[in-house]
């Protein structure tokens, strides 16, 4: 009997550990996006980068993470690895226009305007606003 009581509450403090530590992961990517976020306001898209590797790794599941480190690469005009992160973004969160938006001005910078056009659409229904000169073409 003692060692089940024992066991559970080994297992509780496990479980209320894990919890805790899952939210300080999520607070640690959070703050490396912001510091990623300056980086990139001050072009230095290298160190930007480096940011959001690690603010990925405190948290897999950070679509902005994701979409400013598609912003970097498309700044660095790594064209194929900033949709690549876009997609993540909005894989993760399959509302984030602002990632249709971006992801959909890089496949025009490629020359790919029919895909271009269904992001932009996209982010519209979303409610992207202001983007009215490049839908119109789409539609």
């Amino acid at each position: 009997m003692k060692k089940n009581i024992t066991i559970l509450l080994l297992s509780i403090i496990s479980v209320m550990f894990a919890v805790s530590s899952c939210k300080d992961h999520k607070a640690e990517s959070n703050r490396k996006v912001k510091e990623g976020i300056q980086k990139i306001y001050q072009s230095e898209y290298t160190e930007a980068l480096v940011l959001f590797d690690e603010a990925i790794k405190h948290d897999k599941n950070n679509a902005e993470a994701y979409y400013f480190r598609g912003n970097a690469f498309m700044n660095l005009k790594d064209y194929n690895t900033a949709i690549e992160n876009y997609t993540q973004a909005i894989v993760i969160k399959q509302d984030y226009a602002e990632a249709y938006y971006n992801r959909g001005l890089v496949k025009s910078y490629m020359g790919e305007r029919n895909f271009a056009c269904e992001d932009f659409l996209k982010a519209e229904s979303l409610g992207k606003q202001n983007i009215e000169d490049l839908t119109k073409w789409c539609k």
